[in-house]
């Protein structure tokens, strides 16, 4: 693919849900969860969910498909991969980044920045955080479908957490915890604001299998 088939995109002000951000996953069919997995597992990928009304869904949504009209494509736009619609009305997006590249090299970890832009020192975080993401869009195809879907995938880039929450040792176990406020900003990370309060603010790889809803926009 050309560079330009890449597109860096800032999602801001989300809640996030099932991160995987600590260590790769992948889905145990016999088990039917996610479980932790060495980087080098079939499917083993870092990934994370959020969601988003549906005015700022189909603002990302249209976002998204025209940047696979611009790009050198043999086939026409179909869905975003990994975005599916919710029963209360919202839609629910997903990026991944896998444990491995396609030369089967170890892929980097997904960088987790707090507030301040600097590297989140616990990054086991819990569904119920909040904070903005940059991930990369770049057109890709679903091989299971016949003919093969084409759409857009989402690859994790940085994830910045303004409102961290940790699990104890249940479900209902919860801390709150408000991300350190230090000095320090990176030029690299410029997309990101800095965060002064952890009220304020909450903006590759095809997945080993696609079962996402179509989307109506």
């Amino acid at each position: 693919m050309a560079k330009t088939d890449f597109k860096s995109v800032m999602v801001r002000n989300v809640e996030f849900k099932y991160p995987r951000l600590n260590a790769t996953y992948r889905y145990n069919s016999s088990e039917k969860r996610s479980e932790e997995a060495a980087p080098t597992a079939s499917g083993a990928a870092y990934s994370i969910n959020w969601e988003m009304t549906k005015d700022e869904a189909s603002k990302l949504h249209a976002e998204l498909k025209a940047h696979f009209e611009t790009c050198q494509t043999k086939g026409p736009f179909q869905k975003v991969f990994g975005m599916k619609a919710l029963e209360n009305g919202n839609y629910e997006f997903k990026a991944k980044r896998n444990g491995v590249n396609s030369q089967g090299k170890l892929n980097e970890k997904p960088k987790v920045i707090d507030g301040q832009k600097l590297p989140l020192a616990d990054v086991g975080i819990w569904t119920g955080s909040k904070g903005n993401l940059k991930v990369t869009a770049y057109p890709s195809q679903n091989p299971q479908t016949n003919p093969p879907e084409n759409g857009i995938s989402l690859l994790i880039d940085t994830v910045q957490v303004t409102h961290a929450v940790y699990g104890g040792g249940g479900l209902d176990d919860f801390e709150e915890v408000p991300t350190t406020i230090a000095s320090g900003v990176e030029e690299a990370l410029d997309d990101f604001g800095i965060v002064t309060s952890p009220t304020e603010a909450f903006a590759a790889d095809v997945p080993a299998k696609l079962e996402d809803d179509e989307i109506p926009f």
